[in-house]
């Protein structure tokens, strides 16, 4: 059993809907359906507060074979410098065979051979630029806000916060 569907078993036992969860938690419904269907996670606070409001213990709604089959998010380059500078050097080769191939008189052969090595140089760079990674969002990408009460952050469609309490 997976978590999505440990919280879906328990709501449905409970008689609540989707919406009824997502009032007594301050989130949207459509984020109570993303846990359901197990396309986001949230955060550990708020699987703490799921598992107070349904009623059931961390290891259940959290089962041993969910955490036996988790695989962490995958890294997403956030870097492409390196694909702007490999480009540039595809140009610059462009460039080079364009003057080699139109000049008859051999005018251009010192530039063409310019354009050559610098794209050349440029694409091997280009390879070896280290990219910055970060790890793929795990809950929601909904607007943050902050409480001015306790200072955290949270969920924008909160009508409280759900740390102190504090109504908007």
């Amino acid at each position: 059993m997976t978590f999505g569907q440990a919280i879906k078993e328990k709501r449905e036992k409970l008689g609540l809907t989707q919406q009824e969860l997502a009032e007594k938690l301050f989130v949207s419904r459509q984020t109570v359906c993303r846990w359901e269907n197990g396309t986001r996670c949230p955060d550990l606070i708020m699987a703490k507060k799921i598992s107070i409001v349904l009623g059931i213990a961390m290891d259940e709604l959290i089962p041993t074979d969910a955490v036996q089959d988790y695989v962490p998010p995958k890294e997403v380059a956030t870097d492409l410098s390196f694909v702007k500078v490999m480009l540039s050097g595809i140009m610059l080769l462009l460039i080079a065979v364009f003057f080699y191939v139109a000049d008859g008189t051999g005018v251009y052969m010192d530039i063409s051979g310019l354009c050559f090595i610098g794209g050349i140089i440029a694409f091997l760079v280009g390879l070896f630029i280290p990219q910055e990674k970060k790890a793929a969002p795990i809950d929601d990408d909904l607007p943050q806000r902050q409480c001015p009460r306790c200072g955290k952050q949270h969920d924008f469609d909160y009508p409280q916060c759900p740390f102190c309490g504090h109504t908007y």
